[in-house]
Protein backbone atom coordinates (compact mmCIF):
# COMPACT_ATOMS: atom_id res chain seq x y z
CA UNK A 1 0.00 0.00 0.00
CA UNK A 2 1.76 3.69 -0.57
CA UNK A 3 1.84 5.32 2.01
CA UNK A 4 0.21 9.72 1.27
CA UNK A 5 2.84 12.03 0.87
CA UNK A 6 3.21 14.65 4.02
CA UNK A 7 3.09 18.72 3.01
CA UNK A 8 6.21 19.69 2.44
CA UNK A 9 6.99 22.51 5.49
CA UNK A 10 9.12 25.18 4.60
CA UNK A 11 10.89 27.15 6.79
CA UNK A 12 11.47 30.96 5.87
CA UNK A 13 13.28 33.96 7.43
CA UNK A 14 11.60 36.98 7.29
CA UNK A 15 15.08 38.29 9.15
CA UNK A 16 18.33 37.15 9.52
CA UNK A 17 19.87 35.69 12.38
CA UNK A 18 22.20 38.21 14.61
CA UNK A 19 24.83 37.12 16.93
CA UNK A 20 24.14 40.58 18.68
CA UNK A 21 23.01 42.25 21.78
CA UNK A 22 21.43 45.29 20.25
CA UNK A 23 19.86 46.90 23.64
CA UNK A 24 22.88 49.11 24.23
CA UNK A 25 23.85 51.06 21.26
CA UNK A 26 19.96 51.23 20.27
CA UNK A 27 19.46 52.64 23.31
CA UNK A 28 22.50 55.12 22.97
CA UNK A 29 20.30 56.04 19.71
CA UNK A 30 17.22 56.69 21.06
CA UNK A 31 18.68 58.60 24.38
CA UNK A 32 15.62 61.40 25.34
CA UNK A 33 12.82 59.51 23.44
CA UNK A 34 10.31 58.05 24.98
CA UNK A 35 7.46 56.81 22.80
CA UNK A 36 7.75 54.67 19.86
CA UNK A 37 7.76 57.50 17.12
CA UNK A 38 9.76 59.19 18.60
CA UNK A 39 12.05 55.97 18.79
CA UNK A 40 11.65 55.31 15.19
CA UNK A 41 12.47 59.06 14.12
CA UNK A 42 15.98 58.92 15.90
CA UNK A 43 16.81 55.25 14.40
CA UNK A 44 15.57 56.67 11.05
CA UNK A 45 17.98 59.61 11.63
CA UNK A 46 20.70 57.81 12.46
CA UNK A 47 20.94 55.25 9.38
CA UNK A 48 20.69 58.26 7.31
CA UNK A 49 23.70 59.58 8.79
CA UNK A 50 25.46 55.96 9.46
CA UNK A 51 24.52 53.50 7.38
CA UNK A 52 25.24 53.99 3.14
CA UNK A 53 24.13 51.89 0.28
CA UNK A 54 26.59 49.20 -0.56
CA UNK A 55 26.76 49.11 -4.51
CA UNK A 56 28.03 46.16 -4.84
CA UNK A 57 25.13 44.42 -3.72
CA UNK A 58 26.24 41.85 -1.50
CA UNK A 59 25.20 43.01 1.94
CA UNK A 60 21.82 41.98 2.90
CA UNK A 61 21.67 41.39 6.89
CA UNK A 62 21.83 43.22 9.75
CA UNK A 63 25.19 42.34 11.54
CA UNK A 64 27.56 42.84 8.09
CA UNK A 65 25.59 46.42 7.74
CA UNK A 66 26.60 46.88 11.03
CA UNK A 67 30.29 46.16 10.82
CA UNK A 68 30.47 47.53 7.33
CA UNK A 69 28.49 50.52 7.70
CA UNK A 70 26.61 50.06 4.54
CA UNK A 71 24.02 47.62 2.87
CA UNK A 72 21.24 47.00 0.40
CA UNK A 73 17.64 47.85 0.90
CA UNK A 74 16.98 44.42 2.95
CA UNK A 75 20.50 44.82 5.27
CA UNK A 76 18.76 48.61 6.05
CA UNK A 77 15.61 46.97 6.75
CA UNK A 78 17.49 44.16 9.04
CA UNK A 79 19.27 46.74 10.53
CA UNK A 80 16.14 49.04 11.76
CA UNK A 81 14.65 46.04 13.06
CA UNK A 82 17.28 44.99 15.51
CA UNK A 83 17.67 48.38 16.92
CA UNK A 84 13.68 48.88 17.43
CA UNK A 85 12.74 45.57 18.36
CA UNK A 86 15.60 46.04 21.07
CA UNK A 87 13.73 48.93 22.77
CA UNK A 88 10.75 46.26 22.43
CA UNK A 89 9.29 48.35 19.88
CA UNK A 90 7.02 46.43 17.18
CA UNK A 91 9.00 46.69 13.71
CA UNK A 92 8.23 45.07 10.85
CA UNK A 93 9.44 44.56 7.20
CA UNK A 94 7.74 44.88 4.25
CA UNK A 95 8.34 43.11 1.41
CA UNK A 96 7.16 43.66 -1.93
CA UNK A 97 8.38 46.18 -5.56
CA UNK A 98 9.16 49.69 -5.66
CA UNK A 99 10.41 52.04 -8.17
CA UNK A 100 13.32 54.44 -7.67
CA UNK A 101 13.81 58.19 -7.71
CA UNK A 102 15.09 57.05 -11.80
CA UNK A 103 12.62 54.39 -12.36
CA UNK A 104 9.69 56.26 -13.47
CA UNK A 105 5.99 54.66 -14.78
CA UNK A 106 6.10 50.79 -15.20
CA UNK A 107 9.74 50.18 -13.80
CA UNK A 108 9.61 48.35 -10.98
CA UNK A 109 12.17 45.80 -8.47
CA UNK A 110 12.24 43.99 -5.42
CA UNK A 111 12.08 46.56 -2.80
CA UNK A 112 11.98 46.33 1.18
CA UNK A 113 10.40 48.76 3.94
CA UNK A 114 9.55 49.17 7.25
CA UNK A 115 6.32 50.06 9.14
CA UNK A 116 6.69 50.86 12.73
CA UNK A 117 3.50 50.35 15.68
CA UNK A 118 3.50 53.97 16.99
CA UNK A 119 0.97 52.82 20.02
CA UNK A 120 2.73 52.81 22.93
CA UNK A 121 1.09 50.30 24.32
CA UNK A 122 -0.86 48.20 21.65
CA UNK A 123 -4.38 46.32 22.16
CA UNK A 124 -3.68 42.74 20.82
CA UNK A 125 -0.16 42.94 19.78
CA UNK A 126 0.74 40.54 17.48
CA UNK A 127 4.95 41.04 17.15
CA UNK A 128 6.50 40.40 14.04
CA UNK A 129 7.67 36.80 13.50
CA UNK A 130 11.65 36.20 12.05
CA UNK A 131 10.62 32.94 11.17
CA UNK A 132 7.25 31.60 9.05
CA UNK A 133 6.56 27.71 8.65
CA UNK A 134 4.34 27.52 5.62
CA UNK A 135 3.10 24.28 3.64
CA UNK A 136 4.61 24.51 0.13
CA UNK A 137 2.20 27.26 -2.04
CA UNK A 138 0.81 29.12 0.84
CA UNK A 139 3.45 31.06 1.51
CA UNK A 140 1.37 34.28 0.92
CA UNK A 141 -1.66 33.23 3.41
CA UNK A 142 1.19 32.90 6.20
CA UNK A 143 2.46 36.95 5.43
CA UNK A 144 -0.92 37.85 5.43
CA UNK A 145 -0.97 36.80 9.35
CA UNK A 146 2.75 39.72 9.95
CA UNK A 147 0.18 42.56 9.71
CA UNK A 148 -2.42 41.41 12.10
CA UNK A 149 -2.69 44.05 15.01
CA UNK A 150 -1.48 47.15 12.67
CA UNK A 151 -4.03 49.73 10.51
CA UNK A 152 -3.46 52.97 9.06
CA UNK A 153 -4.51 54.41 12.42
CA UNK A 154 -1.46 53.10 14.63
CA UNK A 155 1.03 52.44 11.98
CA UNK A 156 3.69 54.94 10.34
CA UNK A 157 5.52 53.69 6.70
CA UNK A 158 9.35 53.78 6.62
CA UNK A 159 11.98 54.09 3.90
CA UNK A 160 15.02 54.15 5.38
CA UNK A 161 16.77 53.19 2.37
CA UNK A 162 15.66 55.83 -0.12
CA UNK A 163 16.26 58.23 3.02
CA UNK A 164 19.96 57.78 3.36
CA UNK A 165 20.50 58.38 0.00
CA UNK A 166 20.12 57.38 -4.03
CA UNK A 167 22.73 55.52 -6.09
CA UNK A 168 23.56 58.35 -9.24
CA UNK A 169 25.69 56.21 -12.13
CA UNK A 170 26.69 53.64 -9.98
CA UNK A 171 27.85 55.82 -6.96
CA UNK A 172 26.01 56.51 -3.37
CA UNK A 173 25.01 60.42 -2.99
CA UNK A 174 24.05 60.60 0.99
CA UNK A 175 21.07 62.93 1.49
CA UNK A 176 20.79 65.86 3.23
CA UNK A 177 18.58 65.56 5.92
CA UNK A 178 15.84 64.05 4.20
CA UNK A 179 12.85 63.45 6.19
CA UNK A 180 10.07 63.11 3.22
CA UNK A 181 10.78 58.96 3.50
CA UNK A 182 9.73 59.04 7.62
CA UNK A 183 5.99 58.48 8.33
CA UNK A 184 4.92 58.27 4.70
CA UNK A 185 1.17 58.82 4.49
CA UNK A 186 -0.09 55.32 2.71
CA UNK A 187 -1.57 57.73 -0.03
CA UNK A 188 1.31 58.93 -0.96
CA UNK A 189 3.51 55.04 -0.52
CA UNK A 190 1.46 53.62 -3.16
CA UNK A 191 3.18 55.96 -5.57
CA UNK A 192 6.00 54.04 -5.16
CA UNK A 193 5.67 51.09 -3.16
CA UNK A 194 3.85 47.68 -3.97
CA UNK A 195 3.86 45.44 -1.11
CA UNK A 196 3.55 41.94 -1.49
CA UNK A 197 0.61 41.16 1.15
CA UNK A 198 -2.57 43.31 -0.34
CA UNK A 199 -3.33 44.81 3.76
CA UNK A 200 0.22 46.29 4.13
CA UNK A 201 -1.26 48.89 1.33
CA UNK A 202 -2.91 50.08 4.50
CA UNK A 203 -5.50 52.26 1.69
CA UNK A 204 -8.75 51.95 3.53
CA UNK A 205 -11.26 51.58 0.93
CA UNK A 206 -8.58 51.03 -1.77
CA UNK A 207 -6.47 47.81 -2.63
CA UNK A 208 -4.56 48.42 -5.56
CA UNK A 209 -3.41 45.07 -7.81
CA UNK A 210 -0.37 45.05 -8.91
CA UNK A 211 -1.19 46.44 -12.62
CA UNK A 212 -3.60 49.31 -11.05
CA UNK A 213 -0.05 50.24 -9.33
CA UNK A 214 2.49 49.89 -12.43
CA UNK A 215 -0.25 52.00 -14.12
CA UNK A 216 0.17 54.66 -11.04
CA UNK A 217 2.78 58.36 -12.28
CA UNK A 218 5.82 58.13 -10.05
CA UNK A 219 5.11 60.55 -6.89
CA UNK A 220 7.73 61.57 -4.37
CA UNK A 221 6.09 62.25 -0.93
CA UNK A 222 7.36 65.50 -0.62
CA UNK A 223 4.98 66.37 -3.28
CA UNK A 224 3.10 67.01 -0.13
CA UNK A 225 5.01 70.37 1.18
CA UNK A 226 3.76 72.18 -2.78
CA UNK A 227 -0.39 71.51 -1.22
CA UNK A 228 -1.08 68.34 -3.03
CA UNK A 229 -3.29 65.52 -1.07
CA UNK A 230 -2.45 61.80 -1.92
CA UNK A 231 -5.64 60.96 -1.32
CA UNK A 232 -7.12 63.18 -3.64
CA UNK A 233 -4.31 62.80 -6.56
CA UNK A 234 -4.86 58.53 -5.94
CA UNK A 235 -8.26 58.66 -6.24
CA UNK A 236 -8.12 60.93 -9.31
CA UNK A 237 -5.78 58.48 -11.31
CA UNK A 238 -7.37 55.58 -9.75
CA UNK A 239 -10.98 57.04 -11.40
CA UNK A 240 -9.62 58.48 -14.63
CA UNK A 241 -7.14 55.80 -15.49
CA UNK A 242 -4.40 58.08 -16.09
CA UNK A 243 -0.79 57.85 -15.31
CA UNK A 244 0.24 61.15 -16.72
CA UNK A 245 1.27 63.93 -14.75
CA UNK A 246 3.72 67.32 -14.88
CA UNK A 247 7.56 66.86 -13.92
CA UNK A 248 8.21 68.63 -10.48
CA UNK A 249 11.19 70.00 -9.01
CA UNK A 250 11.43 69.53 -5.45
CA UNK A 251 13.17 71.65 -2.65
CA UNK A 252 10.72 74.78 -3.14
CA UNK A 253 7.65 73.60 -1.65
CA UNK A 254 8.85 76.29 1.25
CA UNK A 255 8.20 78.75 -0.79
CA UNK A 256 5.21 78.31 -2.66
CA UNK A 257 1.85 76.36 -2.70
CA UNK A 258 0.05 74.82 -5.83
CA UNK A 259 -3.50 76.12 -6.20
CA UNK A 260 -4.45 75.00 -9.47
CA UNK A 261 -2.53 73.21 -12.08
CA UNK A 262 -2.72 71.44 -15.57
CA UNK A 263 -2.46 67.59 -14.76
CA UNK A 264 -1.73 66.39 -17.73
CA UNK A 265 1.90 66.24 -18.36
CA UNK A 266 1.63 67.64 -22.46
CA UNK A 267 0.18 71.01 -22.82
CA UNK A 268 -1.24 71.57 -26.64
CA UNK A 269 -0.08 74.22 -29.16
CA UNK A 270 -2.47 77.54 -28.98
CA UNK A 271 -4.66 75.94 -25.80
CA UNK A 272 -5.56 78.13 -22.84
CA UNK A 273 -4.26 77.49 -19.75
CA UNK A 274 -3.68 78.48 -16.09
CA UNK A 275 -1.45 77.87 -13.75
CA UNK A 276 -2.73 79.72 -9.51
CA UNK A 277 0.02 79.49 -6.70
CA UNK A 278 0.29 80.89 -3.26
CA UNK A 279 3.68 82.46 -2.10
CA UNK A 280 4.91 81.27 0.99
CA UNK A 281 7.66 83.78 1.22
CA UNK A 282 9.02 86.49 -1.36
CA UNK A 283 10.26 85.32 -4.34
CA UNK A 284 9.66 85.51 -8.10
CA UNK A 285 7.90 83.42 -10.82
CA UNK A 286 8.04 83.28 -14.85
CA UNK A 287 6.44 81.28 -17.18
CA UNK A 288 9.61 80.32 -19.90
CA UNK A 289 8.14 78.83 -22.41
CA UNK A 290 11.01 79.21 -25.14
CA UNK A 291 12.04 82.38 -25.52
CA UNK A 292 8.52 83.46 -24.26
CA UNK A 293 9.11 84.86 -20.80
CA UNK A 294 5.94 85.81 -18.06
CA UNK A 295 7.56 86.95 -15.19
CA UNK A 296 5.60 88.55 -12.13
CA UNK A 297 7.11 92.10 -12.24
CA UNK A 298 4.97 95.57 -12.18
CA UNK A 299 5.99 95.49 -15.76
CA UNK A 300 4.03 92.20 -16.34
CA UNK A 301 -0.07 92.18 -15.80
CA UNK A 302 -0.31 88.69 -17.02
CA UNK A 303 0.40 87.36 -13.23
CA UNK A 304 -2.99 88.82 -11.39
CA UNK A 305 -2.37 88.78 -7.36
CA UNK A 306 -5.05 88.28 -4.82
CA UNK A 307 -3.53 88.52 -1.62
CA UNK A 308 -0.60 85.42 -1.16
CA UNK A 309 -2.20 84.26 -4.05
CA UNK A 310 -1.08 84.52 -7.85
CA UNK A 311 -2.27 83.28 -11.22
CA UNK A 312 -1.41 83.08 -14.57
CA UNK A 313 -3.13 82.54 -17.81
CA UNK A 314 -0.94 81.36 -20.80
CA UNK A 315 -0.83 79.85 -24.86
CA UNK A 316 2.02 78.05 -25.67
CA UNK A 317 3.27 79.35 -28.24
CA UNK A 318 6.48 76.85 -28.98
CA UNK A 319 7.23 72.98 -29.22
CA UNK A 320 8.97 71.91 -26.43
CA UNK A 321 9.16 72.69 -23.08
CA UNK A 322 7.19 75.00 -20.84
CA UNK A 323 7.84 75.74 -17.45
CA UNK A 324 7.14 77.52 -14.06
CA UNK A 325 10.36 78.55 -12.88
CA UNK A 326 11.43 80.56 -9.40
CA UNK A 327 13.68 82.68 -8.08
CA UNK A 328 14.09 82.01 -5.01
CA UNK A 329 16.86 84.12 -3.62
CA UNK A 330 17.01 87.89 -3.23
CA UNK A 331 20.68 86.97 -3.94
CA UNK A 332 20.24 84.46 -6.84
CA UNK A 333 19.73 86.11 -10.35
CA UNK A 334 19.21 82.85 -11.85
CA UNK A 335 15.27 80.91 -12.09
CA UNK A 336 15.30 77.53 -11.35
CA UNK A 337 12.23 75.12 -12.86
CA UNK A 338 9.71 74.02 -10.22
CA UNK A 339 6.81 72.47 -12.74
CA UNK A 340 7.82 70.90 -16.04
CA UNK A 341 5.67 70.36 -19.48
CA UNK A 342 5.99 69.11 -22.81
CA UNK A 343 4.81 71.01 -25.64
CA UNK A 344 2.69 68.80 -28.31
Amino acid sequence: MKRSSEPTKIQHYLVSPTKYDWTNVANSIVKGCYMPYDKARAIYVWMAEHIQYDTSYTIYDADTAWNKNKGVCQAYCELFYRLGSALGMDVRIITGHGRGRENYKRVIEDHCWIVVNKDPYPVNPSPFPEVIIYEKGQENKANIQITQGLNRSNAIFIEPTWGAGAVENGNFVKSDHDMSWFDVDPCWMIFTHYPKNPLDQMLGNYILSLEDYKHLPYLHPSYVEYGFEGTDLLSYFIHTNSCDFPKIYANFGNSIEFVDIPIASRLSLNEKYTICVIKKRECHLAIVNGNDYMIDDEQNTQWKQNGAQWNVTFIPKRRGTLSLSIRDDKNDILYHCILEYKIK
